[in-house]
């Protein structure tokens, strides 16, 4: 990773419109991925502090005071971890920032005891996809589910601990 790129995890006031806002711009090109998007990555994050207690990690890549990237570990019941918001802003994939940041939040549930650690992603994202299963995240169901911008496929994935 370049110098000026830091990863940190101690959130500031702003940083979780800040993560809402990311991914807004970097999903938005991909078509689908609007407005209606960005409000239900806002509602996961609400929730995520609001009735979670926020129970997790986040992880948030900057370069220069700009977000530029972040993943979350969130802790569920039963032992359970969670990957969220796992985005990068184009110009800083194939560093293997993203590869690191998945890493870290695999790490991170080992260090809190969780015994599996699951996933939820779409259609249209192959990469994020085949980064997941290299890490040996298997599909455990694929539906069609009424989302952001009406029906659209939602693939559960999960990787054992123990």
């Amino acid at each position: 990773m370049s110098d000026s790129i830091s990863i940190r995890t101690d959130l500031v006031v702003g940083d979780l419109g800040r993560i809402i806002s990311l991914h807004g711009r970097v999903y938005e090109p991909l078509g689908g991925y609007g407005q209606r998007f960005e409000a239900f990555v806002g509602r996961t994050i609400a929730e995520f502090v609001l009735e979670n207690n926020a129970r997790g990690q986040i992880w948030l890549v900057e370069k220069d005071g700009e977000l530029l990237g972040c993943s979350a570990a969130v802790l569920r019941d039963g032992n359970i971890g969670q990957v969220r918001w796992v985005v990068l802003d184009p110009s800083l994939r194939g560093q293997g920032i993203g590869k690191s940041l998945v890493q870290k939040t695999l790490d991170y549930c080992r260090d809190q005891n969780c015994t599996a650690v699951v996933l939820e992603t779409t259609d249209g994202l192959r990469a994020s996809q085949t980064l997941y299963e290299s890490f040996g995240f298997v599909i455990t169901s694929e539906s069609i589910e009424e989302l952001w911008d009406g029906p659209r496929p939602l693939v559960h994935m999960r990787l054992e601990l123990t």
